[in-house]
């Protein structure tokens, strides 16, 4: 009788001990996926070919990542559409953390222009880590004959809508920002998009296009190997590795300040453990030296954070681009 009740009683027990560990798996199902976290090769998809900044950025933080993760990390380049292809692919990719997302000021034009993209920028994402900063370029075309924005301005005026400007994209932050060069000059551009910034740049160096919005990582070696002139920059400061370039505040035109910011989101369900450990190991391969000097030689800043300075970037872009593209009308249907 003793040795039934104490059968009974150990059965009770490895069945309590049973249920608790069902119940701990049902409520934490993210746990014993974070355990194991990456089980395979991550793919960071670049919404931009090859070459353009946000590509350059994508494969220096793929190489930390390879680092230290123990796994491959790829760059998958899915340009189109002013970067809303790549994003699309991404929205809907398996939310395991082994599908990231390198964007950032585009991510916001594309919850404000992007009307038919089939994702939602904010419900669709989940934010990681923000990475960088740098301000735009504003190039000209050494056959264009200018040397400083007032000569630009100038010309624009004498030949209105004969000058065109390359963007990368419609509903772009170059196309916003030629806007509001536009609005704030008085003067009348001819837009010609492209798929990405890359191709904008070169025909831009060829002539074909007469000047657009450029980031510094894109347009510095063209710079300074004078294939492309820089006229000014946007923001309130110079760039260090162009001091020599002004602002376009200096250069008497004011209300074109944007910069362009580098983010990793991941899908909207990718479980917290995975966001958690993702978002620590980028900001550390931000934090390195390596990674730093190599953005800031090409005129970036870096800005290593976690996700809640991600949704205050995007929250606060959110809020002034959309003034800014009421404002000058702008239309991505080209």
């Amino acid at each position: 009788m003793v040795n039934l009740e104490r059968d009974r009683v150990a059965c009770g027990n490895k069945r309590r001990r049973l249920i608790s560990c069902v119940m701990l798996l049902l409520l934490c199902p993210a746990v014993a996926c974070a355990i194991d976290y990456p089980t395979k090769t991550v793919t960071i998809i670049v919404p931009w070919p090859p070459g353009a900044s946000t590509d350059v950025v994508g494969r220096l933080i793929a190489k930390g990542l390879s680092e230290r993760l123990g796994k491959p990390v790829i760059v998958e380049n899915r340009s189109g559409a002013g970067g809303r292809i790549g994003a699309g692919v991404a929205a809907r990719a398996a939310a395991d953390g082994h599908t990231l997302l390198l964007t950032g000021s585009s991510l916001v034009m594309d919850r404000i222009v992007g009307t038919n993209v089939g994702f939602d920028p904010q419900r669709d994402f989940a934010p990681v880590a923000l990475i960088a900063e740098m301000p735009l370029i504003l190039v000209a075309s050494p056959s264009l004959g200018v040397k400083n924005v007032s000569e630009l301005l100038a010309l624009a005026r004498q030949k209105p809508g004969d000058l065109t400007y390359a963007s990368w994209g419609p509903g772009t932050t170059s196309h916003l920002a030629a806007e509001m060069l536009k609005a704030a000059a008085h003067v009348d551009l001819l837009h010609v998009p492209y798929k990405g910034g890359t191709p904008a740049l070169l025909d831009i160096i060829g002539g074909q296009v007469s000047l657009g919005f450029a980031t510094p990582i894109t347009a510095m070696a063209n710079i300074r190997a004078g294939k492309v002139l820089a006229l000014a920059v946007t923001g309130s400061k110079r760039l260090p590795a162009l001091a020599k370039v002004p602002t376009l505040i200096e250069s008497g035109v004011s209300g074109v300040d944007l910069a362009m910011w580098f983010a990793i989101v991941v899908p909207a369900k990718t479980p917290r453990e995975i966001i958690a450990r993702l978002s620590k190991v980028i900001v550390a391969v931000a934090q390195s030296a390596e990674f730093a000097r190599s953005i800031e030689d090409q005129g970036g800043f870096v800005v290593a954070s976690g996700p809640d300075e991600v949704s205050r970037r995007m929250q606060s872009d959110f809020a002034s681009i959309s003034g800014l593209v009421k404002a000058v009308n702008l239309r991505v249907d080209e």
